[in-house]
């Protein structure tokens, strides 16, 4: 979406918003509250877990991250058994 059309979707919202029932303003509200709140992480990482993490990132953006699928891994939990 471009930055015009995102300006006049924000615009036509606002002016739907100020129409609009006390219920229906309640619910957008509600809506863009919690999606706040989903944006905002619910945790903190160890300065150790984030040296983890960044070299993590590191390796995968390098293409040296090994993955394995969801089949390979059950494999080796049963062959560990």
């Amino acid at each position: 979406m471009s930055t015009a059309e995102l300006r006049a979707l924000r615009n036509g919202a606002k002016k739907y918003l100020d129409r609009a029932d006390e219920r229906v303003v309640r619910m957008v509200y509600a809506m863009l509250e919690k999606d706040a709140e989903i944006g905002k992480p619910t945790y903190t990482l160890t300065p150790e877990q984030e040296a983890i993490l960044d070299e993590c990132i590191e390796l995968d953006e390098k293409g040296l991250m090994e993955y394995s699928s969801w089949e390979e891994v059950k494999a080796r939990i049963i062959s560990k058994k």
